[in-house]
């Protein structure tokens, strides 16, 4: 009966809807055509609903919410809506990690292995046709290295992505991030969950957050939580069950745009790491080609730019962006509840520019 109701439904949830400015006239050119972009974005990639926010020097100044949260068409999406952002998990995992290690609670340098099953998923993985596990030659025409579990990787490599090969160059491995909070615990460290919670959103002033399907501090997160459709091969939206799966340093959080913007504004604002920290990440130029992976954070020379961003891809639920533009104060964030923000992106070049958002984004907003 619902895979029957839901493509009846499709006008409804797709019908145009403003944005909600804030912050920006209405007026302002070229806020206004990025909000009709992404509106137009939104109906042409079959999403029902979608969220974004953009933040300049540290404040909020504009905010669109688009199309319905429900498969009724009843439930209008606003700022509050939350959505699955995947691995755009990785950048505050990380951020809470680093944060630990200032406060001495973990040590940066723990080998992988102080997870008792590292051994066995590295050697799981490496011979697997997993790109990133076994690696070799991909159809971009890039090679991936593939993992060597001969080397002795610490959780400060992880967090870099340099688990692959000798660990010169990054390979985005998401299955071996997932590994972090058991070598964290595995060491005699605090549950990530616990991290997470004390050191980003409790000074970043974050509340009704899930961090994971069965957060007992949760909140409000699944009750306004916009339901997952798949767009069918026939253009039509089906929905989806959510996913049950829980926190890991890689995935699981359940957020809204105007929170991650929140723990956007506390980051840059020295209140979740120390600046020396920030710098190191933010700071330090980055290479023309294939980019770098720092802490949770692709980051590639665009243009004489340096981008820092993340993408989060839930098959056939949800997708994220999270996009810094640290020289011009500027911020992007978009949440949907279907993929269709995902590009496909590399999995050794950073490349966020092939993005049709992002292209518009830093196209009308990046001097």
């Amino acid at each position: 009966m619902a895979r029957w109701i839901v493509p009846a439904m499709a006008f409804v949830l797709l019908a145009p809807t403003p944005g909600l400015a804030q912050a920006v006239p209405a007026t302002n050119p070229t806020y206004a055509a990025f909000d009709a972009f992404l509106s137009e974005f939104r109906v042409e990639h079959h999403v029902p609903a979608m969220t974004a926010v953009i933040v300049r020097d540290g404040a909020i100044v504009w905010t669109g919410a688009y199309g319905w949260s429900d498969d009724e068409g009843e439930t209008a999406t606003t700022l509050d809506t939350t959505f699955s952002i995947a691995s755009v998990t990785k950048p505050i995992a990380a951020t809470a990690i680093l944060a630990e290690a200032v406060a001495g609670g973990l040590d940066l340098s723990t080998p992988m292995t102080a997870d008792a099953d590292w051994a066995d998923t590295c050697e799981w993985l490496s011979g697997s046709p997993i790109p990133f596990g076994s690696g070799g030659p991909q159809a971009d025409g890039s090679t991936i290295a593939g993992m060597d579990c001969s080397r002795a990787v610490t959780l400060d490599d992880m967090l870099r992505m340099r688990v692959n090969g000798d660990g010169s160059s990054f390979v985005y491995n998401p299955i071996s991030y997932a590994r972090i909070d058991r070598v964290i615990e595995g060491a005699g460290g605090r549950p990530l969950r616990t991290i997470v919670r004390e050191r980003v959103m409790d000074p970043a002033g974050i509340h009704d957050i899930a961090l994971g399907w069965r957060d007992p501090q949760g909140g409000s997160a699944l009750r306004l939580l916009a339901l997952p459709f798949k767009v069918t091969e026939a253009g039509e939206l089906e929905r989806i069950a959510v996913s049950d799966d829980d926190f890991r340093a890689a995935s699981g959080i359940k957020a809204s745009a105007s929170q991650l913007a929140q723990f956007d504004i506390a980051l840059d604002s020295g209140r979740l790491i120390p600046a020396a920290w920030h710098e190191r990440i933010f700071g330090t130029p980055v290479a023309e080609g294939t980019g770098d992976y720092r802490y949770g954070w692709f980051a590639q020379r665009w243009q004489g730019h340096d981008l820092f961003w993340h993408s989060g891809w839930d098959p056939d639920r949800y997708s994220a962006m999270y996009l810094k533009v640290p020289d011009q104060g500027l911020t992007l964030i978009v949440l949907a509840n279907t993929e269709g923000l995902w590009w496909d992106n590399s999995l050794v070049r950073a490349e966020i520019d092939k993005s049709p958002i992002a292209a518009a984004f830093l196209a009308g907003f990046v001097e």
